[in-house]
């Protein structure tokens, strides 16, 4: 991560929460590594419609951020995420630490896990979402982000994690 973002993130509270938050969900959604042949998981995550649901909602959300429409990804976000996090606290970390990157030159998906449980979070099916991303200040960039289904409403963003 560059000092600038860094630095920016020391001073946006927000945004430390959120990525305290997006650290914890990341240790524990991080890909296995790749030994042997894959074993048969309990459900194919290949056929599951919640990742194809869940990864529309996570390019939706991250549309906004792209848009600079930081109080609208809150609007956007879990109801859990809205009650644990401030509208103007999560738009000033976001804010703060987002456009550092520069504008976004390509986003490309890159992976996604199914988790039923995540420390200090209630069960769920969390979906994390991964992306490979290329920003003007930044060539090599990397996105997470972590949803779950929020009612009626959706997938919606648990979780957001930028590197």
């Amino acid at each position: 991560m560059s000092e600038r973002i860094l630095a920016s993130l020391r001073f946006a509270s927000p945004a430390l929460i959120v990525l305290a938050l997006s650290a914890t969900i990341s240790a524990q959604t991080a890909p296995a590594p790749k030994v042997g042949p894959a074993k048969p998981a309990a459900a194919s995550t290949a056929t599951d419609p919640d990742v194809a649901l869940a990864k529309k909602a996570a390019l939706a959300w991250l549309a906004l951020a792209d848009a600079g429409k930081f109080e609208a990804t809150w609007d956007e976000a879990a109801t859990s995420f809205q009650k644990a996090q401030a509208k103007a606290d999560w738009a000033k970390g976001l804010g703060g630490a987002r456009p550092t990157m520069g504008k976004l030159v390509t986003r490309t998906f890159l992976n996604h896990e199914i988790r039923m449980n995540l420390p200090d979070l209630p069960p769920g099916k969390y979906i994390t979402v991964r992306f490979n991303s290329v920003f003007e200040k930044h060539k090599d960039g990397a996105e997470s982000v972590t949803l779950i289904r929020d009612g009626n409403r959706g997938f919606r963003m648990m979780s957001y994690f930028l590197k």
